[in-house]
């Protein structure tokens, strides 16, 4: 069944896309250093474990936002661009473009609490 779902291509690149980044660096730099502190084999093996499923994640938002990005490649460009005003296009996504979205945003708000 195809989304109903959408976001803007401003949403898109000036908010989802830094989120992204922002959550892997804030989880590679934190798995790094508690693998580097932890001497225990069983939480080092867990460790690595979440780091081999966040890896997995990653990848499959990427591929998902990526098939996004060069579907409405035009919408996109316009919007970097800023050649439209204050137009903002509203780009429709399909399932798994919408899971992935959810998932970045789902993501960074974890993310943002291991900063705490």
């Amino acid at each position: 069944m195809p989304s109903t779902e959408t976001i803007t291509a401003h949403e898109l690149l000036y908010d989802l896309v830094p989120k992204l980044k922002a959550t892997e660096t804030t989880v590679s730099d934190t798995l790094t250093a508690r693998l580097m502190m932890t001497t225990d084999p069983e939480v080092r093996e867990r460790l690595k474990t979440f780091k081999a499923e966040f890896e997995l994640e990653r990848t499959m938002i990427r591929m998902n936002l990526e098939h996004l990005l060069r579907r409405h490649a035009e919408a996109v460009e316009a919007e970097r661009r800023g050649s439209d005003g204050e137009s903002r296009h509203t780009l429709p996504l399909d399932e798994h473009e919408a899971t992935a979205v959810a998932r970045v945003r789902q993501l960074y708000r974890r993310a943002q609490e291991l900063k705490r």
